[in-house]
């Protein structure tokens, strides 16, 4: 096995020697239009891999689609009817639950808007799913904010009573016991 010849202009060090290298790096600077260019790169290979799902995803509906259409071409009559009606059967149970999804959200939005609630609220009840539920749970909110309320107002109002004793009315420092004394021994 030979030595590979040594070339000192592609050979840092052609003696073998390890020489300190002490250069300073200059910060890079880059013009408008290199900016420019490397976002307009970095954007268009975002928009190939995009679009490279994208027809991935459409390539594999279409293959579904078709397999489908084999599947149900294979089917004699009576059973390309039942998975029709199986078919058409499920996307009416998916619609008959998303609508009444939205009637239990009206209704529940109602329903705290009648009882001084923040509607904000119904997404949260709804996902309880039974109206009985979502009803108990807003009469136990409302209960419980209605008490919190009514506890800080009476704690707001409550104040201590004087500390001088000028609310002992029948003391002996009693203002109008001691004007009823002068009355009194004349």
């Amino acid at each position: 096995m030979a030595e590979e010849p040594k070339n000192p202009a592609t050979d840092p060090d052609p003696e073998g020697k390890q020489t300190p290298q002490t250069t300073t790096q200059e910060p890079t600077t880059y013009t408008q239009a290199q900016l420019d260019s490397e976002a307009d790169k970095r954007a268009a290979k975002a928009l190939e891999t995009a679009k490279a799902k994208w027809q991935a995803e459409q390539a594999k509906a279409l293959e579904d689609a078709k397999s489908e259409g084999a599947r149900l071409a294979k089917m004699s009559a009576d059973e390309k009817a039942q998975e029709l009606e199986k078919q058409r059967q499920a996307a009416l149970d998916k619609r008959e639950a998303e609508l009444n999804q939205r009637e239990l959200s009206a209704s529940t939005k109602s329903l705290l808007v009648d009882k001084g609630l923040p509607s904000e609220l119904a997404d949260s009840l709804v996902a309880l799913g039974d109206a009985d539920k979502i009803k108990a749970a807003v009469e136990t909110l409302g209960k419980s904010i209605q008490e919190t309320v009514n506890k800080r107002v009476e704690s707001k109002l409550q104040t201590d009573p004087p500390k001088n004793g000028s609310s002992a009315l029948d003391g002996a420092d009693d203002p109008f016991n001691k004007i009823m004394a002068q009355y009194k021994k004349k």
